[in-house]
């Protein structure tokens, strides 16, 4: 090779190296989304697509969600509050958190209990996803009172 070509080579790897970029496609970018904090129950219930008293039945694979492998939940719907779930086994994602390296779920996830659960979601591609990842799916036990007043919007 002619010397102008390998400096001109050399001097793009270079380039790339010290830029941080590469001249390789890479994979999937993860996005890093900044979670809103429902000051309460009822603001929630007020923002959600979906709300369900339910229980999570089992895993049922994963998906891609904002670039991060999400885990996918069938649950057992008891009572629709807002929303139309679907056919049953409700399928829905649990929203992982982003922006926190070296684990999916970093306090483990919600939807892996077999517990009574109130579930606010959203509709995300076409399916359902936990509305946040911490406020998503709450534990909620039985003879426990709704902590919003349910009225759906839609109607």
């Amino acid at each position: 090779m002619p010397r102008p070509v390998q400096a001109a080579i050399v001097g793009l790897l270079t380039c790339g190296l010290a830029s941080g970029c590469s001249l390789l496609p890479t994979g999937p970018s993860e996005t890093c989304v900044d979670w809103i904090r429902f000051e309460t129950p009822q603001a929630q219930y007020d923002h959600a697509a979906l709300v369900v008293i339910s229980k999570p039945v089992r895993a049922d694979g994963e998906t891609a969600l904002y670039g991060y492998r999400a885990n996918v939940h069938l649950l057992d719907v008891e009572t629709v509050l807002k929303g139309e779930p679907g056919p049953a086994p409700l399928r829905i994602t649990s929203t992982p958190p982003t922006c926190s390296p070296g684990f999916l779920y970093p306090d483990g996830d919600p939807l892996e209990r077999s517990q009574r659960m109130l579930i606010y979601a959203s509709k995300q591609d076409g399916g359902w996803i936990t509305q946040t990842p911490v406020q998503g799916a709450v534990p909620f036990d039985a003879g426990t009172p709704l902590p919003f007043k349910a009225v759906d919007s839609v109607g």
